[in-house]
């Protein structure tokens, strides 16, 4: 479990006193003292949630840099990265997933950090710019396990940075630049393929039905925004080996309900998500503003693991968090999940897990409208127990 530790995110966090911070991040990470958050989806570079738009190799209009010279990871070591090495302090399985919304203007055909593509003669320049993102991101003290090639590579956001790359586009900067440049590199950092709307498993398919590209990949990742968990599970039938992910899905303003909110979190996004072959599930911020801000042309009615106030330094723990919590707290990095059914007329939703030191841990949501008491069996053995209306449990044995 974990979420995306934005430029936003990073700011507000930065913000409060320390005191407060060290608690928070605590709340957050820790396996024994928090929700155990053991994933965090880093952005490189700028995006809809972060301070201004930028890149780590930004040029005057009409300059190219192909030798990356000017490469830097702007404020990145002052905003972000002390916060991703306190997190990794607190949880040591701590896995961070680099993912870029746009290459330096100078690579796009739009010659902007919004809209267009990249150009091909700058596909080897952009899988060296990624490397040197995970080589400075190590020498600041924070290796990056895997990246993404692209967030929402379908998507072409009108108002800020992103960049469209069709299935072949991706096919080819992974297969013939971006796997071979971190190879030569020694860079052991997973690619994760699409990082896309449950709508574009076409795309993940076309990737993963080639051979070679399959080959490249330690995953495929969707977003939850349009089309259904389904068709991620029917890429999870056909190609059981690839491990897959729910890479980002958010809450907001447009639904203020706790309870129903927690309800949509736990059934349709975790237990739905982790039963149609999920292995890891990034929510969007880690934090935001009581006005779901600072925003960077995207959404404008987001919602954060938490609400930090500048103004106050008060910290609200969203709905968002508890639902993680319910699962990152009990199932350690490495676990497997195994089979389990759901109860009686099937309010009673379920996703069970044995962690690597053989314990056993079973979540259980009560979706319907009325308390359900349930019997829960295993091994020749069982409990019982009632939840209302609601209302999600997690039992360890």
């Amino acid at each position: 479990m974990g979420a995306a530790l934005t430029g936003s995110s990073a700011l507000l966090l930065g913000h409060l006193k320390p005191d407060v911070r060290d608690q928070v991040l605590t709340r957050l990470f820790s396996p024994t003292d928090g929700i155990g958050l053991s994933v965090v989806r880093q952005p490189f570079g700028a995006n809809d949630f972060s301070i201004g738009s930028r890149t780590y190799d930004d040029q005057p209009a009409g300059v190219t840099d192909p030798s990356l010279a000017h490469f830097s990871l702007a404020d990145d070591p002052t905003v972000v990265l002390p916060l991703l090495r306190q997190a990794r302090r607190l949880n040591s399985s701590l896995a961070v997933v680099g993912t870029p919304w746009s290459a330096p203007a100078w690579m796009k055909t739009s010659n902007s950090l919004i809209g267009g593509s990249l150009r091909p003669e700058f596909y080897d320049v952009y899988a060296h710019y990624l490397v040197r993102a995970v080589q400075d991101y190590a020498a600041n003290g924070v290796p990056v396990n895997a990246i993404t090639l692209q967030n929402e590579p379908s998507f072409s956001p009108p108002g800020y940075p992103g960049m469209t790359l069709d299935a072949q586009q991706q096919k080819d900067l992974i297969d013939q630049h971006l796997a071979p440049a971190l190879a030569a590199a020694g860079a052991h950092v997973g690619i994760w393929a699409l990082d896309d709307d449950y709508s574009r498993a076409a795309d993940a398919q076309a990737l993963l039905s080639d051979p070679v590209t399959r080959s490249h990949l330690a995953g495929v990742a969707f977003h939850c925004y349009q089309g259904d968990v389904s068709s991620m599970g029917a890429i999870h039938a056909q190609y059981p080996t690839t491990e897959l992910a729910i890479s980002e899905c958010t809450g907001g303003d447009w639904s203020p309900d706790f309870g129903n909110n927690l309800k949509w979190d736990m059934r349709t996004l975790l237990i739905d998500g982790i039963r149609n072959g999920a292995t890891w599930i990034t929510k969007w911020n880690t934090a935001l503003d009581p006005s779901g801000g600072p925003t960077n042309g995207g959404c404008q009615n987001c919602r954060g693991l938490l609400t930090i106030d500048p103004n106050t330094g008060s910290v609200r723990y969203n709905e968002d968090y508890y639902a993680l919590g319910q699962i990152g707290r009990f199932v350690v990095p490495g676990a497997h999940v195994i089979a389990s059914t759901d109860y009686g007329d099937g309010s009673i939703n379920t996703a069970a897990f044995r962690n690597p030191d053989g314990s056993h841990v079973l979540v259980a949501l009560n979706s319907g409208n009325q308390p359900r008491s349930f019997t829960v069996s295993t091994g020749g053995r069982g409990f019982g127990d009632t939840l209302p209306a609601g209302a999600v449990a997690t039992f360890t044995w």
